[in-house]
């Protein structure tokens, strides 16, 4: 368990860019005016092709910016947190935006539940162009001033993803908050770019936290999760979201595997989702394709034979 033991403990919130030049800068902006004074910003740009990296640039040394060429979101994730020095590490996407009271909030949550290692909180769902329309201030007030008052909780879920249970409580990326001392148990996290970009995900990084510590879930609204038509997975047509979802159960399921056995079972359940879904796009994925071959080379005949079973039953299952 993690002990956060200075009064005002630095904090690294970690974007990760890619081709989201006109958003990235209401991300660090948002970043840059939190309530909170000891905040460091590392901007990580994985390689864009568009003016990413001169929106970047203008903030100088406001910022810790980090160029790279394209590896996908874990490996920015991983550069961004190979350059971080804070106690507490906050995620934030490049097209999401973070309430001015986001890290305070996180902070004492982590002072006021000694010896909790992450803490999960919320966004609210805004489209793009009302994110335009509005003054970001009154936006953010608005938003703030409807959370409920509801207390968080504290969450010990370590032996249910040791059986296999998946959570109801795991956000997105950008609401994802880890203790230093946690963070060194998740990363570097497998640098897997996919045919998405997003193959190693949230979906990985929040079934670890809640596998391998104990937390703090808050459901009040700290952030903007955006819509907008270039969202690489929320705005899809559904056979291309049921092909990203495949290919990130798959290799969610493949590295959790290779790195935490104590978590096999959790493994099977998502890699039987994750080949079921698969095999429902009728799609063919090299990287899958691999994974899958690899993943069913290392375990046991009576395995692989539930694991059909299992596999042919999510595929006939509505």
């Amino acid at each position: 368990m993690s002990v956060i033991d200075e009064t005002q403990p630095l904090v690294s919130i970690l974007i990760n860019n890619y081709n989201y030049a006109h958003y990235v800068g209401d991300a660090i902006n948002s970043a840059l005016a939190q309530a909170y004074s000891n905040v460091e910003v590392i901007v990580v740009d994985d390689g864009s092709t568009d003016n990413s990296r001169t929106v970047i640039a203008s903030y100088s040394d406001r910022i810790i910016s980090v160029f790279k060429e394209n590896g996908g979101q874990a490996s920015a994730l991983n550069a961004g947190f190979v350059v971080s020095k804070g106690e507490i590490i906050c995620l934030l996407d490049a097209d999401d935006l973070f309430l001015p009271e986001k890290v305070s909030e996180v902070v004492d949550l982590f002072k006021s539940h000694p010896g909790i290692d992450w803490v999960f909180t919320e966004s609210a769902p805004a489209e793009s162009k009302d994110i335009v329309d509005i003054d970001l201030k009154v936006l953010f007030k608005q938003i703030f001033d409807k959370n409920p008052k509801s207390p968080p909780r504290k969450i010990d879920f370590r032996t249910n993803i040791r059986n296999a249970e998946l959570p109801n409580f795991t956000p997105s990326t950008s609401n994802l908050c880890f203790s230093r001392s946690f963070s060194e148990k998740l990363f570097p996290l497998p640098e897997v770019r996919g045919t998405s970009g997003l193959a190693i995900c949230d979906t990985y990084i929040n079934l670890l936290a809640a596998g391998l510590g104990v937390g703090c879930v808050t459901v009040r609204n700290l952030g903007i999760f955006r819509f907008h038509q270039n969202n690489l997975y929320t705005t899809q047509e559904f056979d291309k979201k049921r092909k990203i979802r495949a290919e990130i159960l798959i290799t969610t399921a493949y590295w959790i595997r290779v790195r935490f056995p104590e978590f096999s079972k959790l493994s099977k359940r998502l890699f039987v989702r994750g080949f079921g879904t698969y095999l429902k796009s009728r799609s063919r994925n090299e990287s899958c394709e691999e994974m899958k071959r690899d993943y069913l080379s290392k375990i046991a005949f009576q395995e692989k034979v539930e694991i059909s079973l299992l596999t042919f039953y999510y595929l006939i299952k509505p």
